[in-house]
């Protein structure tokens, strides 16, 4: 049996802070908390320069429908895919950060739930699916000159999807699934992949 309770070896940074440490440390922590949460706000209400705000000029998103892309790209095929009918709510669930001694760098993981509607056979669905983000941090310094000097950007955002969900908006009306369909999209993201190819062939 695989051991799911040990991380591997070198896989965590030794000297990261996280959890109480420095108030200094906590105070960049919490700003960083702020920009994690900004995602979910920004992108859900179309605020698209407050969500650009984010990034590095050269950042990048990677999510299991874009693959690694700019975050330009990213946002303007979440435009392309809104303008398309395509409503996305995030939910925040929770956030830990851990950061450099120096302050200067930083890691954030948050665990979020989103949801999408759909209608399949004439019958409205929740697809809800729980998932992690992890956010890869650099702050403007003197050495780092892309970014405004002491503002954080994100050079990376990683998306996972965990597992996922099919829920219908009313009892009584339940679509009937494709198994063989069904089991061709990965675990975790399975009713998000089988509806949204159904959505992209009505």
């Amino acid at each position: 049996m695989p051991d799911l309770h040990t991380l591997p070896a070198g896989s965590r940074p030794e000297k990261a802070i996280r959890n109480n440490g420095a108030t200094d440390l906590a105070i960049e922590r919490f700003k960083l908390r702020e920009l994690v949460e900004g995602w979910p706000m920004y992108r859900d209400s179309c605020e698209w320069e407050n969500l650009a705000s984010i990034f590095a000029p050269n950042a990048y998103i990677y999510t299991s429908w874009t693959g690694k892309t700019p975050y330009q790209d990213f946002i303007a095929a979440s435009k392309a895919g809104m303008d398309d009918g395509k409503f996305i709510m995030h939910r925040c669930l929770g956030v830990s950060t851990d950061i450099s001694p120096e302050g200067d760098r930083a890691v954030t993981k948050m665990k979020a739930h989103i949801t999408q509607r759909f209608v399949l056979d004439g019958c409205e669905v929740d697809v809800d699916v729980d998932c992690r983000f992890c956010y890869f941090w650099e702050k403007g310094t003197e050495s780092v000159t892309d970014i405004a000097r002491g503002e954080w950007r994100a050079r990376l955002v990683r998306h996972w999807y965990e597992k996922d969900k099919l829920i219908p908006v009313n009892p009584n009306k339940v679509p009937k699934l494709d198994e063989v369909e069904l089991e061709k999209h990965p675990y975790g993201y399975r009713c998000v992949e089988l509806s949204i190819s159904r959505f992209q062939r009505s």
